[in-house]
């Protein structure tokens, strides 16, 4: 009888610590509601975003100021290069227009 006493008790307590929730390291409250846990989310979520952004535009920048004259020509260059193949034109009007077309192709 004790024997059965003594093991009910012992899976009575981890069942009920499950129940209570450790706090948070960061010191923060949980959020009350639904509506507000995802709010809360969604903020966490821009704030990451917009960090990751700025650290990004912080790199390229520094990264840009390092090259000399002809390298930053050459990147520019290459900057329109690329979001004129995005918009789906590889050379522009003025070259398609003016150019000799080769009659093989």
């Amino acid at each position: 009888m004790r024997l059965l006493l003594l093991a009910l008790l012992a899976a009575a307590q981890p069942a009920d610590a499950q129940r209570r929730r450790p706090p948070r390291n960061d010191g923060s409250q949980t959020p009350r509601s639904v509506e507000k846990s995802i709010k809360a989310t969604e903020e966490k979520e821009q704030e990451r975003e917009a960090a990751l952004k700025t650290g990004w535009n912080k790199a390229q920048d520094n990264h840009f100021r390092n090259q000399d004259r002809g390298t930053r020509k050459r990147m520019r260059q290459n900057e329109r290069r690329r979001k004129r193949v995005q918009m789906g034109r590889e050379v522009p009007w003025w070259r398609r227009i003016f150019s000799r077309h080769n009659r093989y192709r």
